[in-house]
Order: structure tokens, then sequence, then C-alpha cells
């Protein structure tokens, strides 16, 4: 058939009717679309040079917002991932959506901004910015927003300036240009009177800058950053975790002390926490012993030091040997210092006399006397605290942790072979007990992993949507093939190449619309390959596509309205027709009426319609969830329709 198709992954930027739109200024991200995952948590993340910065899961809903991030109604930052501080978000940082562990898209926030007031001359209003040479001057544009414009000879609440010479705008009322120097733009508005520049040049929304990332043949902007000049950044909602200048130092993650035998010096240790990102950094730690027991007057004596920021342990010396002491450590960054981690440390109690008390210390698995135990990792245990070393160097000096020692706090991952663990455990007197061992990781598995499951294909304008569950956690990499055959009883026959990619969720784009398609994909483990999946398909890429911006039903009027890619013209009619929904959910053969798509008024690309039933013809009840479909083959549904 000659037929071939390109497959990409569904990432960098998404495509429209999906898309994420930053707003830096005022640290806001929109979702947009996503409607094959409608009821399905997402993962939005900003990183900055490879590390996150900022986080937070939302659950799609249904319409063209799926969810906001620091917006009013939406969910603030750290919601439901506990990073909780919410990011100074910069030209540059990249903000990146996922379902579980696969990639939704991503878009680099654009280093395009208003620098200045509006200023005003005569009729002429005068906008400039910064452009960073990276960003596509021909994907730019200026807009002022004031609703005070609507009343005006503009009869619109903003005004715009693409890239340009002085050109009208669609509706009157106004000229603009946009126009670059160097790293410079200037956007000029030259105004019908002198009274509407006025309005414009003092506008109560501000100024904006627009760069995007991708235009589609659609004219849809995707990857979009809006930087609104003069917004203020942090928290958008009360109850939003502050941003990263505002934070407090971290508290460290864990503490605990060993006393020597005498009671006059106790080793503090503990775990940095690392402080939420773009904070002020860890400058030091302050660790304080408190006595117990009460001076007559009421105090209490405190003994402590200072430590370094890069500290993990410290010894306090000059205590009383009888006295109990609370032990607290803190963070400090700058001039904050973090609430406390305490810890008790108790007046060590001797044993009777004649007895020796050591801690109980085990390793699972326990190491060999006759030469490497080969393990994935090594969990110790003990009723006193644990130190230790991976390079054969000793975890005891004298009575105390040495100081290449660390804590343990959980199972020992072995990842190079010949790995010398040295162990030792103390109680809160100093009692001891240690062991050691060489260990081996595991030999490297070279097993296929079993094919994927769950394969599913949605057709979309030119293209199919697949989508897949991985078979197990070792995978680390996909390879899908498209086949398609020239009868129903022919041999399939392999279109394109195998394509790979690390997700679960694949877009195969620049498809012949009308051609029925079957999909394949197979998985790679630590080994090759293993079996491909069973066909799915056939799946029928459309010509065009469809979306539902509004279905509402009431009492005698019923009403659906929406955008195609393709409309109306003097050589070729398009329309859609809306169906019902069966139970299940797929799309019945039950009509509820018909439009044509028209083409949209400009500036805007594509069609509209807008399909309205009366009196009888509306039903006597809310349909519930339906379709639309168009005569070129699009599809979008299923969707709610409300009431109202």
């Amino acid at each position: 058939m000659g037929v071939s198709g390109a497959i990409v992954a569904s990432a960098a930027p998404p495509n429209f009717p999906d898309n994420l739109v930053v707003f830096p200024d005022r640290d806001f991200v929109t979702v947009e679309g996503y409607q094959d995952h409608l009821g399905e948590t997402a993962t939005l993340e900003i990183f900055r040079g490879g590390a996150v910065i900022g986080s937070a899961q939302g659950v799609v809903a249904e319409g063209d917002v799926a969810f906001e991030v620091n917006h009013p109604g939406g969910y603030c930052w750290g919601a439901g991932t506990n990073l909780n501080v919410t990011p100074d978000i910069k030209p540059g940082d990249v903000a990146k959506l996922r379902f579980g562990n696969a990639p939704a898209g991503d878009t680099t926030v654009q280093d395009a901004y208003v620098d200045h007031d509006a200023t005003l001359s005569g009729s002429t209003v005068t906008v400039t910015g910064h452009v960073a040479p990276g960003v596509n001057h021909a994907q730019m544009e200026q807009r002022i927003v004031e609703p005070a414009l609507v009343d005006t000879e503009v009869g619109k609440r903003d005004v715009r300036a693409v890239s340009g010479p002085l050109t009208v705008a669609p509706k009157g009322g106004y000229s603009s240009s946009l126009e670059f120097s160097g790293d410079t733009f200037t956007a000029t508005y030259v105004f019908d009177s002198a009274a509407t520049a006025k309005i414009a040049a003092n506008p109560s929304l501000g100024e904006r800058a627009m760069a995007w990332e991708v235009e589609d043949a659609d004219a849809n902007r995707q990857g979009l950053t809006i930087a609104e000049f003069g917004e203020p950044g942090g928290p958008g909602m009360g109850g939003c975790p502050a941003g990263p200048r505002d934070q407090t130092a971290p508290q460290p993650g864990t503490a605990s002390v060993i006393r020597s035998s005498d009671g006059t010096s106790m080793q503090v240790n503990w775990e940095p926490t690392a402080p939420p990102p773009g904070a002020a950094a860890v400058t030091g730690y302050s660790v304080e012993a408190i006595a117990k027991t009460a001076a007559a007057n009421g105090d209490h004596v405190q003994v402590g030091t200072r430590a370094a920021a890069t500290a993990k342990k410290t010894t306090i010396m000059g205590l009383k040997g009888d006295e109990g002491y609370d032990v607290e450590v803190r963070s400090i960054a700058g001039p904050r210092m973090s609430e406390a981690f305490t810890v008790n440390a108790d007046a060590p109690t001797p044993p009777p006399p004649g007895t020796v008390v050591t801690p109980t210390l085990t390793a699972d698995p326990p190491p060999s006397d006759t030469g490497a135990k080969t393990a994935s990792s090594v969990t110790l245990t003990s009723n006193g605290q644990i130190f230790y070393t991976t390079d054969g160097s000793p975890a005891i000096l004298g009575d105390m942790p040495s100081d290449d020692a660390k804590l343990y706090t959980g199972p020992i991952p072995i990842t190079a072979p010949g790995t010398e663990l040295s162990v030792a455990a103390f109680d809160k007197a100093g009692n001891h007990t240690q062991l050691s061992g060489i260990y081996d990781p595991p030999a490297t598995s070279t097993a296929k992993p079993d094919a994927p499951k769950g394969l599913t294909a949605t057709p979309g304008e030119r293209s199919v949507a697949l989508k897949w569950t991985a078979p197990d956690p070792s995978v680390t990499m996909y390879a899908v093939q498209a086949y398609v055959r020239t009868t129903p009883n022919a041999p399939f026959t392999a279109s394109g190449s195998v394509q790979e990619t690390p997700s679960t969720t694949l877009t195969v784009a620049n498809l012949t619309a009308g051609t029925e398609y079957w999909f394949t994909v197979k998985a790679k483990g630590a080994g090759d390959y293993g079996d491909e999946s069973a066909k799915v398909g056939p799946v029928v890429p459309t010509a065009d596509r469809i979306t539902i911006g509004t279905a509402k039903w009431k009492s005698g009027d019923f009403r659906v309205t929406g955008t195609g890619s393709a409309f109306t013209t003097a050589t070729e009619a398009v329309s859609v027709t809306v169906f019902a929904a069966n139970a299940d959910g797929t799309i019945s053969t039950r009509s509820l009426g018909s439009a044509p798509v028209t083409a949209a008024a400009p500036p805007a690309t594509g069609g509209d319609y807008s399909v309205r039933s009366r009196n009888a013809a509306a039903g006597t009840t809310n349909p519930g969830k339906i379709y639309v479909k168009s005569s070129k083959g699009g599809v979008a549904g299923p969707f709610t329709v409300a009431n109202g």
C-alpha cells in the first residue's frame, strides 16, 4: 500500500487539545485537555538543571482545563507530593507532566517578558521588553489587557501585537506592530482615538508577553508561556506553601545519641534534610544538650556546639555523668533556625557487678566465613544504634563510631563486587558489638520480559494514540510496530520502522486518514526484547479533529458547541452529528441532531459548530453522555451533558 507512519513519544510539548501553559510571574500552571485521562491522577513537576524544584498532583477533570496549580480553585504546589514549596518559576525551567511513570508532555519556560510599563504619546502606546536569542520571534505576541476597552471602538478587553509591521486589527479600532532589535522587543499600538490610547496605556490587568514552542497547522499554540508584567509570585491562594525565599530552615531528618561509658561525653549523629529548592542553603547546625534536672532557680544547664554545614556528627564534652539530657539538633540557614529534632539521652545505668551487657547485632543475609556472600542488599538489626562503612575502614574508633561511619537507617544496597562491610552497634552507655563481611551483588539477569498487556489504540486526526501496561519494573525500553494489509485475509505488512520509547504511551503521527492499522508493542529488560504483544486493530485515523466545548440540556432546549479542524468551504460541506452514548460508554446509533461546521471568525482558525434542538426535539430528559462525529470521520467523546 506504500503507507508509513512516524511514531513519536507523547512529550515536549503536548499535542492539541492537550497543552501546558505556564505563568512564571505568578508561579502558576494550567494543564489543558488530557480528556483521554479523565479521572486519572497526573503529576506536574518543575525542573531546573535536572532537579525538581516544585511538584503537585491533580486529577484530570472534564472540560478544556484538566486542572490548575497555584491558582484559585486549583491545587497547591506540594499537593500529593509533599515537596511543600511554591517554586519561583523562571525562564529556562521545564514543566513536565506524567501519568505514573509515563511522560505526557513538557514545555520549557520561554525567556520573553515585558520589562516596563506602557508609555503614551498622543494616540500611540508603546510596550517594550526582553526576548532571549532562543525565542522564535514568529511565535510571540504582546497583549495589553483592560476590560474598559470593550466599551470603546476596540470592542474587546485586550489589544494584541504580533510579529511584523504595523497592521490594522481584524475588528478595527487600532493598528499594531511587534518588532525586534537584539534582545529587546517593541510593541507599538496606534489607536483611532487618543482617549482609547489613554485607557490602554494604564491597564488594570497589565501587559503580557506570550511565547510558545510549537504552532501546529491549525495555529494552536503549544507549550505556551504567558509572562504577566508586575504580577507577584508566591502562593496563589491561602494555605499553599511558602516560596523558597520564605521557607524556614529544614528540620534534620534523623538524630541519635551515644554516651561514653562514664557519661561525661556524647556523640550526636544526624542526617540532614535538604532545604526546599531555591531556599537559602544550610550554613550550620546547632546541637545542644539540655540537663533534665533544673537548678534551684528553675534554669536547666545547657551544653552544646555549633557544627559546620557539612557535618553529620559532633561530640559534646563536659557533661555530668549521672545527669540525663534532652539533645536538640537544629539546622541553620542564614538568620533562620529550624524546629528541633529532639533525642532523649538518659544517664548511663551501670550493669550489675561482674556482668557485661552488649547490644545485639545481626545481618541478613549473614556474612560468609569462606568468601563473598551474594546479596542485592544487607539488612541489619540491633537493639542499639548501628553504624557502618562499606570500604573496609573500621566502623568503630575507641569506644565511639569512627568519623567515616554512617548511621544505619535502612537496607544497605550492594552495588559493587567485593563490598567490604564493617558494622558496629552501640547502646546508650557506649557498649558495642561488631561484625564484618564481604558481599557481591547478584549477577545481572538476562531474562527477557513478558509481552506488555492492555494495549489500546485511540484514533485521532491522521494519528493513533497508544497506551499499554508495563509487564514488570525491570523494563527499560519498549518497541512499537505499525502494520497494514491490503485485504481482510492478506498477511500483515510492517508500516514504517520499529520505534523505541521508555514510556508506556506513544502517538503514531502522519498516518493516512481512512486506512486500517494494527499495532504491537514489546518490552526490553536487562537482556534483549521479549515477545510482541497481540495486535490491536483495526484502528482508522480520521481526517479531522473534533472537540466538544459545551453540552447543556434543560427542558425544551438542548445545545452542543465545539470546534473542528475541517470546515465547510465552497468545494466541500463538513457537518457534525451528536449521538447518545450507550450505557457502557460506547457510541450509539441514536442521533440527537446535526449542524454544519463553519469557518471560525478571524483571527481564530479552524471551524465552529453549534447543534441545537428545541421543544420536543430536545427530549424529555438529559441524555447523559454524548459523542460528536464529523462527516470526515473525526470523533469526540464521551462528554457529560450538564443541566442548565
